[in-house]
């Protein structure tokens, strides 16, 4: 059985491409049903964020993998920028992912809740086995021993804490009208650290009123509107926070068409949630995920000084999964 893992992620691959690489829940669910139908693979797992798309195999026999995942994908920046792994090295990467050491923001917890999240996923979709069982419980083993015996998460931000710091630089956010876009995972994010910073003023615009009110309801803190009233509470926000996996902009420039104040927009969309134009218009500035770049790596060279311990131990469980991949092989006495 071989190890096979291809990605797609930050590091050499811009926004404009990744945005076109996000496969939702059902997109995924079709992908990993054919898996569990083709004899030639025995497990497989898709790690998607905003900064990577991974695809993480145990093959039966070789067989033209590569070519299998380009026919689902049918885009090719996916075959412009795909890095390939293999054996112990897909291994490798994946313990460096769950380690955090392969993150935007060197050391973020976020990676290792959606790689369990995939992780859980691919369990419901039935594609994982005894090997990626072992694998994937490795590195969940790894992530924890890193972020115990290292500093690589000392201070550590995440996407959504970046984008607060980034707001509060534009603007004093306790006498801000705060709007957010969406009520997910990065949305309770944005919440959780815009009340470190003392913000009284939050607006939730979201589809799934439930959500969003058990956000509102956790943090005691702001109110509820559904998004078809989004247009209502634009003109009066100083800083628009937008957390969807909305497949168009939900933010047009036409609806922010002769403001007066200033307006800070930031998206944490990918694909983007705020029609990109809208930064050229007056009174409004206008943040992606790779406008937080400064702040990100401010906080990386912090952490970076954790990275040669975090890699010792990553070589010490890849030694150990190694071993027992290799008892496998050893026919029974």
């Amino acid at each position: 059985m071989n190890l096979f893992c291809q990605s797609v992620d930050f590091r050499i691959c811009p926004a404009a491409v990744r945005e076109k690489l996000v496969l939702d829940s059902p997109r995924q669910e079709i992908f990993l049903q054919s898996c569990r139908q083709n004899p030639q693979i025995s497990d497989a797992l898709i790690l998607n964020t905003c900064n990577r798309l991974e695809f993480y195999f145990c093959l039966v026999e070789d067989f033209d993998i590569s070519a299998f995942i380009d026919d689902f994908i049918s885009y090719n920046g996916w075959s412009e920028y795909k890095r390939t792994f293999q054996g112990l090295g897909a291994a490798d990467h994946l313990f460096s992912v769950a380690a955090g050491v392969e993150s935007q923001i060197i050391g973020e917890n976020e990676i290792f809740s959606q790689l369990k999240s995939a992780y859980s996923f691919a369990l419901h979709c039935n594609t994982i086995g005894f090997m990626f069982h072992r694998l994937l419980h490795s590195a969940f083993r790894l992530a924890k021993a890193v972020r115990t015996h290292t500093n690589i998460n000392t201070g550590a931000l995440s996407i959504a804490q970046a984008a607060v710091e980034l707001a509060a630089v534009n603007f004093n956010i306790g006498k801000a009208k705060v709007l957010i876009i969406g009520s997910g995972s990065n949305a309770a994010l944005v919440i959780k650290h815009l009340i470190r910073k003392n913000a009284e003023d939050i607006t939730i615009v979201a589809r799934n009123k439930d959500a969003a009110e058990k956000l509102l309801e956790k943090n005691c803190t702001g109110r509820f509107s559904p998004l078809n009233e989004l247009k209502i509470h634009l003109p009066f926000a100083d800083i628009v926070f937008a957390a969807t996996t909305s497949q168009k902009p939900l933010v047009t420039a036409a609806s922010l068409e002769n403001r007066i104040k200033p307006l800070v927009l930031i998206d944490l969309s990918v694909p983007p949630n705020i029609e990109p134009k809208a930064e050229k218009m007056k009174n409004i500035k206008l943040f992606n995920i790779d406008s937080l770049n400064e702040i990100i790596n401010i906080n990386n060279r912090k952490r970076r000084t954790g990275i040669p311990k975090a890699k010792m131990l990553i070589a010490e469980h890849l030694r150990t999964f190694a071993g027992w991949r290799e008892n496998l092989k050893v026919p029974a006495q």
